[in-house]
């Protein structure tokens, strides 16, 4: 996350995949960029569409110019002149019609099933940022707050809280009573000004339901049900199922724009009764669609070799997928994880016949089981590994062995690794980024510094600015170089606390080990501000102030910059008011054991984003730290 959460986050990455791309270390053992993620399935939710560009598969969500599936399949169909290239993504269109067929099976043709698909406005931004923005000029009447707390996570959460408050309902599902789901009686609200209706849908927690995640090395493991939910709670999956047999009912009985779209969806995830419902969710069943399976007789020729398939087999692979309808998959790069030799995610062999550590018995990872991508990249022209002690891929005058071969063909094949990329070929020149084709050093949006000293531009030149007038809103505050503000502030996280707290703020021996707010400083801070290690002071910026402990250290030390002594402080983010001693309990309320204190860090972060993927720049903005009899 620390290299993500600036301005130029996707040009961090791009930079360091330069870096090992000019070192030759893509599709070797050790190689790569390996990315330290914020939670276990943060690679499964993307994987699975949760951003909105994206559809499961990393599929593009459609435009609304893009009216016709021909013309959606023909834009995002990549061609090539480069004769030996394998441009993997020309399957683009057996990938599209299979994910229309797992959302609407044989009830209505491919055409008529991409008309219902959510379309975006061409060239408006749907992401995180621009939602709250929305929310808060009143332009966005609902809200499902799903397994997320955004009035503690969300940039700048001050504009965030009051963007609740001018809702007409709110859904909020979780474990705990939450900053977002409460943020009606949380500080600076008057509950009789608020017209938001919220609804608490108490859900499972992960060992109380039975399903899978993908870690950042794409490994699915699946995880097994350890204990019932307690009282009204229920896991994901059976909520949403309500929740579409009620809707769905809806449209038939009254109508609707576009009813078709959830009138003819299936939902064939467990057993049926005689009113053609499920009885109770199977989450296997969710998986098995997810991996795919034929909707009728269908005879494919793999490699010279004529494979007949019946109607209801699992495809075996994403090579098997059809653009004509006949095969369905909720997501291409999953196929095989659940298929002929079953639930595969859930294996757990130990042997590790490759030697350099892939365990390929244990769980799945896509595609196809594969454990290093562009593995045909650890091997030269001739076939010979690059690294011949950790060889990822061995040809044994036959066929490739170790790890599954990523479309590399036979050795002096010419065939290029890059099996995604249309040339076949890795791309240091990177087009289609906003910020151009090379990673440039900008200078956070809030800094210290007047002067970029590697370039005549500041910042990033391309950011959407908020605080400019006609843009964002009033709260869209920033302060650069101002002396009211005069240090870095980062965030970051702690051990004993997760995310934004709702699980772990709940748990008295989590607690005991991180009780409070706090913010470390320098000592050089400390002397100058006359603070004392353990004492409560006060954190602010343009946006907001909280309270926080001084943890006076020497690991935060002065940067010396163009002449100019520059001074940061940290703060973690995962607290937040609903579990302080300090709020109105109501009768009913449910009170922690330990009481934490202090709210969040988002208080002070600034509503701005990457120029590409609009992550909020959290690691880099400007604030004060003040004895609180000061303020």
């Amino acid at each position: 996350m620390g290299w993500t959460q600036h301005t130029v986050g996707t040009q961090n990455i791009r930079a360091m995949s330069i870096i090992q791309l000019l070192l030759g270390n893509m599709g070797i053992a050790g190689g790569g960029i390996n990315a330290l993620r914020g939670e276990s399935n943060v690679q499964g939710s993307t994987d699975h569409g949760l951003l909105f560009h994206i559809l499961p598969g990393y599929l593009k969500v459609p435009p609304a110019s893009l009216s016709t599936l021909k013309l959606y399949n023909e834009k995002y169909t990549p061609t090539t002149k480069e004769a030996s290239s394998l441009n993997w993504w020309k399957n683009y269109p057996k990938y599209s019609a299979s994910l229309l067929r797992a959302f609407y099976g044989m009830n209505t043709n491919l055409e008529e099933a991409y008309s219902y698909l959510p379309k975006i406005d061409d060239g408006v931004n749907y992401s995180w940022l621009a939602l709250f923005d929305q929310m808060y000029k009143g332009k966005i009447q609902g809200f499902f707050a799903w397994g997320m707390n955004p009035a503690v996570s969300g940039a700048n959460a001050g504009k965030v809280r009051q963007s609740l408050a001018r809702l007409d309902w709110m859904v909020n599902v979780n474990l705990f009573d939450n900053e977002t789901g409460s943020f009606w009686r949380g500080p600076g609200m008057d509950p009789e000004k608020i017209k938001t209706e919220v609804f608490m849908l108490p859900c499972a927690a992960s060992l109380e339901k039975e399903g899978s995640i993908t870690n950042s090395s794409r490994l699915m493991q699946w995880r097994f049900k350890a204990v019932s939910p307690p009282g009204k709670a229920k896991p994901d999956g059976e909520i949403m199922t309500d929740l579409f047999y009620r809707i769905n009912d809806r449209y038939e009985k009254q109508g609707g724009p576009l009813k078709e779209a959830i009138t003819k969806m299936t939902w064939n995830y467990g057993p049926k009764g005689a009113d053609g419902r499920i009885r109770y969710l199977d989450i296997h069943a969710v998986a098995k669609e997810i991996n795919g399976s034929f909707l009728e007789d269908k005879t494919i020729e793999d490699k010279g070799v004529k494979k007949e398939f019946k109607k209801g087999d699992p495809v075996p692979s994403f090579a098997f997928l059809q653009d004509d309808g006949s095969t369905s998959s909720g997501n291409w790069l999953y196929c095989n994880s659940y298929a002929d030799k079953g639930n595969m995610a859930a294996r757990r062999g130990t042997k590790d016949a490759s030697g350099i550590g892939l365990y390929s018995e244990w769980a799945w990872s896509w595609p196809v089981n594969r454990r290093i991508i562009y593995n045909g990249a650890s091997v030269d022209p001739t076939g010979r590994p690059w690294d011949v002690k950790h060889p990822v891929i061995l040809w044994d005058g036959a066929k490739w062995t170790g790890d599954v071969p990523d479309g590399v063909g036979d050795p002096g094949s010419g065939r290029p690794p890059f099996i995604m990329k249309p040339e076949g070929v890795a791309s240091i020149f990177g087009p289609g980024l906003t910020d151009g084709p090379f990673p440039e050093h900008y200078e956070p949006l809030e800094g210290p510094l007047e002067k970029n000293l590697l370039s005549h531009q500041l910042t990033n030149p391309v950011i959407k600015r908020w605080d400019k007038a006609g843009v964002g809103t009033e709260m869209d505050k920033v302060a650069s170089c101002d002396s009211r503000f005069p240090f870095v502030c980062t965030t970051y996280r702690v051990s004993e606390h997760w995310q934004t707290g709702v699980l772990t703020r709940w748990q008295p021996w989590l607690v005991e080990m991180q009780p409070a707010m706090f913010v470390e400083i320098g000592s050089e801070i400390a002397r100058e501000k006359g603070i004392k290690n353990g004492e409560t002071v006060v954190v602010k910026s343009v946006r907001g102030e909280l309270d926080a402990v001084a943890i006076v250290t020497s690991r935060f030390k002065p940067f010396k910059i163009d002449g100019k002594t520059v001074h940061q402080v940290g703060i973690p983010w995962h607290y937040g008011w609903v579990t302080t001693a300090t709020r109105k309990y109501a009768a009913n309320d449910k009170k922690p054991e330990l009481f934490t204190s202090g709210d969040a860090a988002n208080l002070l972060t600034p509503t701005i984003g990457d120029a590409n993927t609009m992550i909020p720049e959290s690691k880099a903005f400007m604030v004060n730290v003040v004895r609180k009899e000061v303020r």
